[in-house]
């Protein structure tokens, strides 16, 4: 009987080692994936940052309400052409506008896009990308 319950008891202990080594293994390789994808986004993020050089910004309080976004826009993390793609709007859509900045003499809308989840549906588009505004009075203004 004292066998037994000692048999029991290393096969216990092997079984929670294995386990837990297993684990252990597991999460090592997560954290090497993740530390490989973060040299990656830090790369990138070092070489966009020597590319930025003397960046004016400028805030404006935006005078338009909402607009029309053209098709086959992009919706940018922040105001630069060489920031990330936040996502593609392969289709024309009417957008709210939050906010606006000149960015080295070029106007930059804050907007956001209609969305049944809050994932990706604010971001910055170029002022180009914005084809119909609507002003605060519900008028409607065509731009180029």
């Amino acid at each position: 009987m004292k066998y037994i319950i000692f048999i029991l008891l290393i096969s216990c202990l092997v079984f929670t080692y294995f386990y837990y080594n297993k684990k252990i293994e597991l999460l090592r390789k997560q954290l090497l994936i993740t530390r490989n994808k973060y040299s990656v986004v830090r790369n990138k993020y070092d070489n966009s940052k020597k590319s930025i050089s003397n960046l004016s910004v400028k805030f404006i309080i935006p005078s338009y309400k909402g607009g029309t976004l053209k098709a086959n826009s992009r919706l940018y993390l922040s105001p630069l052409l060489s920031s990330e793609i936040l996502k593609e709007i392969n289709y024309s859509t009417e957008v709210g506008i939050l906010d606006c900045a000149e960015i080295n003499n070029e106007t930059w809308f804050y907007i956001n896009i209609p969305s049944s989840s809050n994932l990706n549906c604010r971001g910055w588009v170029n002022s180009m990308d914005i084809s119909i505004f609507y002003s605060r009075s519900s008028s409607i203004s065509k731009v180029n």
